[in-house]
Formats: structure tokens, sequence, C-alpha cells
């Protein structure tokens, strides 16, 4: 461990002095309320972390300030991987709120927002349509692709890892240091804490991911994953219907068999297939506790209750974070990474994957996206699939019901990790990815119990926000 601290500390003593970063008012201060208090930044940090590098990219954070009188600060890391600094502004106010005397950090990691892209001229704020591709810019972000591929291969997890742990260093301040990561952003952090060279206060992980190396739930097998919390729900419902003549698990599988060869009850539905679309409902409680409601409308030809849940998903969603420009995910950086490091079936074709989800009730396009990759990928390095050393003290919060990170492999990955500190598991009964969003009340119980360094077991707790009716 004392070798690779020194090992890193050698490479920032030859890398070229790119930081001399200080934060300013943001120029978009004033256009949101939530943005008032903000001030930004943009670093310019080593595209390669190694002592020959001799380019730099831009990497952007924006800072709340502590609420009350600073005592350290936290950083938001964001998912994906592929989204911005921008789906964690929502929930400052949360954070505010259990973290009133830290700073709130935000940054965008390497490939998103406003920090440097795989694709600089089409995914630029200043595009034609953003940071999103559109049309013909798919082709010549492709081409540019293939055509700088050194470049394209810099934005690993471990170089992002190292971004992290350049940020956390310089823009953090004296005091107390958190981090916290939902989804990929818990990967991000593995990775982060395998460099070893920040001691932080606490790390809070959100949804945690299975190990790389679990060829059960690599990102291959995101549809089986889906399909059995589907299950889960249904199994549910039924249990608390014991007089229902047919299961919702019958009935929905006849539903899912006319979508596909019925062509005139076919025609009443959304061009995105039946399966698909169920398994987006498990994302959002209150669509998924409608499930059985939008079941039984499907039998008897009532398109309706599908109808509104596909309206309710999206209103969510654009309610969450349509409203900042940066907040559309970055395709490039989710295929690039996706495909190097967390997909095991590499050779898998989509004819393949269309076929082993055929008798699937919930599924996930991923699987299919990822499918017979055309993008550049790199090579994985020794970090792959290892767990850190040791640990800073850490919460894990992880859903019974989360269709993206499997329960049970956040369970395999938190056996692993060293017990050095207090490593908490804390489960949320009912509850999808994303407890900070969704279980807001749990999480804000947990969170505010650990920061105050009370013991902790590990249990299963309760939301009346996402518990299943």
């Amino acid at each position: 461990m004392i070798r690779n601290k020194l090992k890193s500390l050698l490479i920032f003593s030859l890398l070229p002095t790119v930081l001399a970063a200080q934060f300013n008012p943001c120029n978009d201060q004033n256009s949101l309320q939530e943005f008032n208090s903000s001030f930004c930044t943009t670093v310019k940090a080593p595209l390669n972390y190694e002592a020959s590098n001799k380019d730099s990219i831009d990497l952007f954070v924006r800072k709340f300030p502590a609420a009350e009188k600073r005592e350290g600060s936290i950083w938001l890391i964001p998912g994906g991987p592929g989204e911005s600094g921008a789906s964690m502004y929502p929930l400052i106010e949360q954070f505010s709120k259990i973290f009133p005397k830290l700073d709130i950090l935000v940054p965008d990691h390497r490939g998103t927002g406003l920090s440097g892209k795989i694709c600089p001229e089409e995914e630029s704020i200043d595009s034609p349509n953003g940071i999103s591709l559109v049309n013909e810019e798919w082709g010549s972000c492709f081409t540019y692709m293939y055509s700088n591929q050194n470049y394209v291969q810099a934005f690993s997890i471990t170089n992002a890892a190292n971004d992290l742990n350049l940020l956390i260093q310089e823009l953090s301040g004296a005091g107390k240091k958190y981090v916290y990561g939902v989804s990929y952003g818990t990967q991000l952090i593995m990775r982060f804490l395998q460099l070893k060279t920040v001691e932080l206060d606490g790390v809070i992980l959100d949804s945690f991911v299975p190990l790389q190396d679990d060829n059960q739930y690599d990102l291959s097998q995101r549809s089986f994953v889906t399909n059995e919390v589907g299950k889960a729900v249904l199994a549910h419902y039924d249990k608390g219907a014991s007089k229902r003549k047919v299961s919702l698990t019958t009935q929905m599988q006849n539903i899912i068999h006319r979508s596909k060869t019925d062509t005139v009850f076919a025609q009443n539905l959304p061009k995105q297939d039946l399966s698909i679309i169920f398994g987006m409902m498990l994302d959002v409680p209150k669509v998924r506790n409608n499930i059985p409601k939008i079941i039984k409308a499907l039998s008897v030809e009532n398109f309706e209750p599908l109808n509104k849940a596909i309206a309710d998903i999206t209103q969510f969603y654009n309610s969450y974070g349509s409203k900042y420009s940066t907040s559309a995910s970055s395709i490039p950086l989710v295929q690039v990474i996706s495909s190097s490091e967390n997909n095991l079936r590499m050779a898998i074709k989509k004819s393949e994957i269309t076929a082993e989800s055929e008798n699937l009730l919930f599924t996930s396009p991923l699987p299919k996206l990822l499918a017979e990759n055309s993008m550049p990928t790199y090579q994985r390095d020794s970090y792959y699939g290892k767990v850190p050393a040791s640990m800073p003290p850490t919460l894990i919060l992880h859903g019974t019901l989360d269709p993206k990170t499997p329960l049970a492999g956040a369970i395999k990955h938190f056996e692993k990790l060293p017990k050095n500190n207090r490593v908490t598991l804390v489960k949320v009964k009912d509850a999808p990815h994303f407890i900070a969003l969704f279980a807001p009340d749990s999480f804000e119980s947990a969170v505010s119990k650990f920061a105050r360094g009370e013991q902790m077991e590990n249990i299963m707790i309760t939301d009346d926000n996402t518990s299943l009716k």
C-alpha cells in the first residue's frame, strides 16, 4: 500500500502543473434558484496520469457553500457512466439539510457536462442540440473517435478516479471530507479508494454496484436482474389477492404474447417493446405500484392506464433534470466504459440477447445497446475487479427491489470489503435504484446517524415513499 501511495505521489509530482483553479460565481448563478449560491471552477487535469503525459483535459466543478459555519466538504459523485453533475443538483437542498456545515461539491465526470468530452465538437454545449448527439453528429462523432483512439481510451474509470483524487485534494479545503456516490458513482469511488492517497472521514454508497468480475450481474445480464425484480413485485400482489383466478404473472405473459402476435392489439401499444416499458415502471415506485391495475386493464384492451404510466414516467424524469442544460447523458462515454469494463460477454450478438430475453416479462434495453459494440475500447488495468486494501467509515444503502444494481450483487461486494473501519449495509425494503431520490426519509435518517458517528447495524428499514401498497 505504501509503495502504491508513493508511486501515485511521484506521478503527480512529475506531471505538469495544470491546476491553479479558483472558485468564482457561476455564469448561470442567476438562471435557477438552486444555483444562486453556487460557485464554479474549471480545472485542467492530465489527460493520462502517467509521467510522460503532456496533454490535459478540463474538469468542471460546482460548489454550494455550507449553510452554516463551515467544517468541511462532501463530494456528490453522479452515476452513469455518462451522467453529469446535473443529476445531483435536485438533491442539493436535501444534502444541505443533512450536512449544513459542509460545502457541497459536484464534479462533471470527464466526458460529461461541462468537462472535456469524447467528441469535443459534437458534444459541446454550443452545438445545435447542446451536449446531446443528434442526426449527423453521430456519424462525425464516430469518425472522430476512431481517428483519435488514444484520446478516447483516456476516458477510463481509473483516469476518472485519478481526476476525483486530484480534485478532492486540491479543492476540498480544510476540515472533514466525505464522498457520496450513486450507482456507477459507487464503482468510481471504489476505484478511487484503491488509489489510497486521500484520507476520508466517511463514504456513502447508494445503490452499490456488483463486483466487476461477477458474471452473474454484469451489464449483459441486466434484463435478468430487471425480470427478477418484476416477478417479485407480481408475487407480492398475487399474495395479497389470493382469490384472483388467474395470477398476474399469467395475465402478463398473455399480454406480452399478444403484443407480439396480435397486430390489432399491438397497434394500440407504444412502439417500444412492452417488456422494456414494464421494466421502466420498476424504477418509479408510484408507477410500479400501479402495475396490477395496468395488467388488468390491458387484459380487457383498456390502454389508458398504460399510457398514463408512460406519461407519468416521462413527466417524472422531465421534472427531475430537464431544466439543466448539462443533464443529457454522454452515450459515447457510456459505450466506452461499459464495453471496456462492465460487459463480460463482449462477443454476444444482438440476436442472442433478443433470443435469451424472449420469455422475460420485464427487460432492460441496455444489454442490446452494448451488444456488438463498435466504439473504441481500452484495456483493463491492474485495478479491475479488485477492492480497496482498506476502507474509510462507510455506509451502503440499497433497495431490496433495485432493478439496476441487484441487491444480491451488492451483498457479495459488501462481504468482500475489508472491515478495518465500520462498513455498514442498510437495506431499504421495496426501494428501487437511487435511495437518496426515491426513499429520502430513510436516506436522511440513516445518513444523519452515520455522520454523527452513531453505532449502526446491518439492518432492513422501511420507507413510506417506496413501500409496495
